[in-house]
């Protein structure tokens, strides 16, 4: 264990959220829920935001105070993800490569999102994963959002090395480090789909160690690359918890 997993372990756990915030999660879910019901019934292009709002019991105007749209709606990507990697990214410290303290900063987001029991998470991950898949709108949403979240993660690493957004180095690292993340989320809605039940703490440490491999190699001999290995086939991109969709580092459902 790294000195920074090793003081992620330490650290207190967050507070429960208040009854004020259990009622705001149990809400966002049941809008995320009727979105994922409509969008599989309806088609992602026929289906407004009017109509989810509408079947949730909620107004338009309650939808955009959880939702930006309807694609985030359906992705229903994990909002405290962020959050949990910012938290380790602001312990950073100069003495200390930059590429392995964001890898352990991801780590802990790894934790965080494989805390969740699997019988809860699984069910609505292949479902998405299915849509996105299936529905090329859905799969540019899905896309979209996922830029959009890497530039957020690539300016979170840029603030916690004190450098810019812009810095190449520092964007190669963010890269780096959500491109493990991305591996691990892929390959675990793959594994999932067939119908094992993937360690997703497992998964990423082995593809942060492939990748590490690679980079340090030059990149594996044809014969290497195509023997079986846990990120030879990353799979499509897969969103809600996980989310291969789109988390840069960031990421999946609630």
């Amino acid at each position: 264990m790294s000195t920074s997993t090793a003081e992620a372990a330490a650290s207190p756990a967050p507070a429960r959220p208040d009854l004020r915030e259990r009622r705001r999660r149990a809400t966002r879910a049941e809008i995320g829920a009727v979105a994922l019901d409509l969008v599989e019934r309806d088609g992602y292009a026929a289906t407004t935001v009017e109509d989810i709002a509408h079947a949730a019991g909620v107004s338009a105007r309650t939808f955009f105070r959880y939702f930006a749209g309807k694609e985030a709606a359906v992705l229903a990507p994990d909002e405290e993800a962020e959050e949990v990697l910012a938290r380790h990214l602001a312990r950073v410290r100069p003495d200390r490569p930059l590429l392995e303290q964001v890898e352990d900063a991801v780590a802990a987001l790894v934790q965080h999102l494989a805390a969740e029991p699997l019988d809860d998470v699984v069910p609505r991950v292949l479902r998405v994963r299915r849509l996105v898949l299936a529905d090329p709108a859905l799969t540019a949403a899905a896309l979209g959002l996922q830029l959009e979240q890497a530039g957020r993660v690539a300016a979170m690493v840029a603030a916690a090395a004190g450098t810019s957004p812009d810095d190449l180095r520092t964007r190669t690292v963010a890269e780096l480090a959500g491109t493990a993340l991305r591996l691990a989320c892929d390959e675990w809605a793959r594994r999932a789909e067939a119908g094992e039940r993937p360690d997703l703490v497992a998964l990423h440490a082995e593809c942060r160690a492939v990748l590490r491999e690679v980079v340090a190699a030059g990149g594996p001999r044809p014969e290497v690359a195509a023997r079986d290995s846990v990120c030879a086939e990353p799979g499509a991109a897969t969103s809600g918890r996980p989310q291969g969709d789109g988390a840069g580092a960031a990421a999946p459902a609630r």
